[in-house]
């Protein structure tokens, strides 16, 4: 793990704030009320579209999902504006009710809602089963529960609830299973993460169980996150010399840069189980993987294989990048920069943000400081997708409150941006 101090100047964190970088017109655009089980709740539209905005819903997924309210709800707890402003309590208290909302009796939650405020019970992208959105759900209802505590004790202890019965059903299904590798293409891969090897949302997971492990010192939780740490680190791949330079890969043999989440989970189970040998994997990441990817151009995935002796590349998609994929690289070198007070992470931070202003194939901005809008993707060098949707936007917000964090790397984003 790099931990050397050659510069220590502008590193003591602000809380992130909402100023000329941090715009939440847009996200509260698509914030929408409604009932959902005679709860007043609000949802966030998935999709708006190019040239005037409109919101638009998908008539087979639904309107508005768990993935994006949970992420939703995270910025608009972490925003400076929170303590003194109660419209913005308010979004945060309805979209935390309809997380809660969307919890099934099993424990797992649905993720999507019709149009006519039914909840989708069957569709593959919404059924309750161990996936995404209830690990999504888990980490947004984790860390803000607290912080809204302050402001509604009541709604604070339903949150805790519902926390409490997806890791009841966490402890009955997965924390058992075993500790097997498998073989794919050569590389030897874990089965006990979900979806087998999905390392993306074994991330989440981390990130959601560690407040729930502070607060109930809860020992079988914290042994399963170390569990689920030891297989993400089973996934990286390479190192500082060798191709794919301590990537960790995603699922299998695969890598995509949505949702890549592992390094900064790893950093912080790292820190949460006193072990440095998970935060020197993530930060090996960092170190190796992202200056290879500023230096070579982003990609959206790539496949691997081995023979024995080295990895190759058998196959990559340089499109379509997307602020997803983005921001968490922006998370995990900004929590580098948080531990070790070195300005080459800092300067990093701040060189992978300017992705969203102009530092990328096409030299396009792709979130508007103006209107707060995140936009949909690059899709070639020549060609943007223009729409704002809820994902996007949430994303792009994150990866701004996380440079308004530290001036050293808002100095950053502002050499490289185009």
């Amino acid at each position: 793990m790099a931990a050397t101090c050659k510069k220590q100047s502008n590193n003591t964190p602000v809380t992130p704030v909402d100023s000329s970088l941090v715009n939440l017109r847009h996200l509260d655009y698509l914030y929408t009320p409604f009932q959902l089980a005679a709860a007043n709740v609000a949802g966030i539209y998935i999709y708006s579209e190019a040239p005037d905005y409109h919101v638009v819903a998908d008539a087979d997924e639904g309107f508005t999902c768990v993935d994006d309210v949970a992420r939703a709800l995270q910025v608009y707890c972490r925003s400076k504006s929170f303590d003194v402003d109660t419209a913005i309590q308010n979004k945060a208290f309805n979209l935390a009710r309809f997380i809660v909302g969307m919890q099934s009796s099993n424990g797992y939650f649905y993720n999507f809602v019709f149009p006519n405020l039914t909840i989708n019970t069957s569709g593959s992208t919404s059924v309750n089963i161990p996936n995404w959105w209830s690990w999504r759900a888990l980490y947004a209802l984790s860390e803000t529960a607290p912080k809204i505590r302050t402001r509604d004790a009541a709604l604070a202890g339903t949150m805790e609830l519902s926390i409490e019965k997806l890791v009841t059903r966490i402890k009955a299904d997965l924390v058992n299973i075993p500790k097997d590798p498998e073989i794919v293409n050569g590389i030897i891969i874990p089965k006990w993460l979900p979806a087998g090897s999905g390392t993306d949302q074994a991330a989440i997971m981390i990130l959601g169980l560690i407040p729930y492990a502070l607060a109930n010192n809860d020992a079988v939780i914290r042994n399963y996150i170390q569990k689920l740490a030891d297989g993400i680190g089973m996934m990286q791949q390479g190192d500082a010399l060798h191709f794919p330079y301590s990537c960790i890969l995603s699922w299998a043999n695969t890598w995509h840069a949505y949702g890549g989440d592992q390094a900064y989970a790893l950093m912080k189970a790292g820190q949460f189980l006193g072990d440095p040998t998970y935060s020197a994997k993530g930060m090996a990441e960092v170190d190796n993987f992202y200056p290879w990817l500023l230096k070579n151009g982003m990609k959206s995935s790539f496949v691997v294989e081995s023979n024995g002796t080295e990895i190759r590349l058998s196959s990559e998609k340089t499109y379509e990048q997307i602020a997803y994929g983005i921001r968490p690289m922006v998370t995990a070198a900004t929590e580098a920069y948080r531990v070790t007070k070195d300005d080459k992470y800092a300067d990093m931070a701040g060189h992978l943000a300017a992705w969203f202003f102009g530092a990328n194939d096409a030299q396009a901005t792709m979130y508007s400081t103006a209107t707060g809008r995140g936009f949909d993707g690059i899709q070639s060098s020549s060609s943007i997708n223009r729409n704002s949707g809820a994902e996007s936007t949430i994303e792009a917000l994150i990866a701004m409150q996380h440079v308004e964090a530290y001036p050293s790397i808002k100095t950053a984003l502002l050499k490289y941006k185009k």
